[in-house]
């Protein structure tokens, strides 16, 4: 099985387990680890699944994580301008998710395929 194949299989995306682990090392104070392990997770996010997100829901989740695991990482520390940004994007990145539903869910009555065209 090749790498690319592996990374579909996961249940999380890279990005998102990668920054789940960041999280949970800045929570056992082991922070020079997290720090590597958050830019690590954002790397990740921005190569690999940040085009994915349209596709599938589970891409969705690594801005979420970002979000909770800088303020274990900066502690006392944690900019108020990062926080926001981190903020800011989990929000944007949950109404695109949003939005696709809303608009599969809204067309889907409308849809050859549901017996409209069949019943006329």
């Amino acid at each position: 099985m090749n790498i690319q194949a592996r990374l579909q299989s996961l249940p999380l995306p890279l990005s998102a387990i990668v920054l789940l682990a960041a999280a949970a090392l800045g929570a056992l104070d082991y922070n020079s680890a997290g720090w590597l392990m958050f830019g690590i997770g954002l790397v990740a996010w921005i190569k690999l699944d940040a085009r994915h997100l349209i596709r599938s829901d589970r891409h969705g989740l690594s801005p979420a994580l970002a979000l909770l695991a800088y303020p274990a990482l900066a502690g006392a520390h944690a900019n108020a301008a990062v926080t926001f940004g981190l903020a800011l994007h989990a929000l944007v990145v949950f109404l695109i998710l949003i939005s696709k539903h809303l608009a599969t869910e809204i067309a889907q009555p409308f849809s050859h395929q549901n017996g409209i065209s069949r019943s006329i």
